[in-house]
């Protein structure tokens, strides 16, 4: 529907490009993500704040990390990710950074969203190509999906274009975009998820040990 209104389209062939957290994937036999983390975020009202400030620690964003980001003059987004409760843990931030004074009001509207973290299980199909965070292309470590998706946007473009060219949107035609996209970033998936799996079972002790062996080498 598009604003309240039924409306249908026709096309040679579909890009699924809409984002994480819809079941078109799994409705037409794709499947779905196995495993993601949820996100929760605050436009905040700040003096000054000339760059990024990243957090990490258990109490802040267990497993995963809270940032502080300016964006307009006297604003800034302050937001986190976490497995359980993001709400609950951003709320605690922002009354964190308003002691602190890095932010001058804690009173803005929380937005939440899902990541995934790992690909989903089958990109293709005829006439189907699934693109983006909707197809599980994000950074286990960071959650960042802006590199992966342009990348598997330009392969995706490529094998569509090619199809056009032939007249064939079968699914071994277009197989080819996931076999491409696999062979570029699977390798880097799969050792994203195993460093993933691995921070999440750091206590604070071990991820300050790990910023001192940083600092200490310049890295």
């Amino acid at each position: 529907k598009c604003r309240g209104e039924t409306r249908s389209f026709e096309g040679r062939v579909v890009i699924i490009s809409t984002g994480f957290g819809v079941s078109l994937t799994q409705k037409l036999g794709l499947g779905k993500i196995s495993d993601f983390v949820l996100g929760a975020q605050a436009e905040v009202a700040v003096d000054r704040l000339d760059e990024v400030e990243v957090y990490f620690g258990q109490e802040k964003a267990p497993g995963f990390f809270a940032w502080l980001v300016p964006t307009l003059p006297g604003r800034a987004l302050a937001g986190l990710l976490s497995r359980r409760s993001p709400g609950s843990y951003l709320k605690n931030l922002l009354s964190s950074l308003l002691a602190q004074k890095k932010i001058t009001s804690a009173e803005g509207k929380i937005t939440y969203g899902g990541i995934p973290l790992k690909p989903l299980r089958k990109t293709y199909s005829e006439r189907v190509i699934v693109v983006g965070d909707a197809a599980g292309q994000v950074k286990p470590t960071t959650g960042g999906g802006i590199y992966y998706g342009l990348l598997c946007a330009d392969i995706a473009v490529e094998t569509i274009n090619d199809a056009l060219g032939s007249s064939d949107f079968s699914a071994k035609k277009l197989g080819g975009y996931e076999k491409r996209w696999k062979k570029k970033l699977s390798r880097e998936l799969e050792i994203g998820y195993w460093a993933r799996q691995v921070y999440e079972k750091l206590n604070d002790r071990q991820i300050e040990h790990i910023f001192d062996i940083i600092q200490t080498n310049n890295i």
